[in-house]
């Protein structure tokens, strides 16, 4: 039998993660047997230096993402995003490809 937790104070407005509630509302709605789709939050992109693609990847802030490796590399690289945002999972797919491709 399962753990029950037992919460002797509501917690405060603002103070549940967003996630959790995002994971609590998918729960309901699959038990009452509506389809969720899955979210197009990820961007798939290639760090060029000029027309040179050095690498791929895909992250779900494109400008965050850039600055990270423009401390790593140089600040003459930049992000192209590849295509539209899709799911996590087919990012990973692609991702999985270009690393073969290479």
């Amino acid at each position: 039998m399962p753990r029950q937790r037992i919460v002797k104070y509501p917690p405060k407005r603002g103070q549940i993660p967003r996630s959790k509630i995002k994971r609590a509302v998918e729960e309901v709605l699959k038990a009452r047997g509506v389809q969720v789709e899955p979210q197009r939050d990820t961007y798939k992109y290639h760090l060029k230096q000029g027309d040179k693609i050095i690498r791929s990847g895909i992250t779900n802030d494109l400008h965050r993402r850039e600055k990270e490796l423009q401390r790593d590399y140089s600040k003459d690289v930049y992000v192209h995003q590849v295509g539209r945002r899709t799911t996590r999972e087919d990012a990973r797919e692609w991702e999985k490809k270009q690393k073969h491709r290479n």
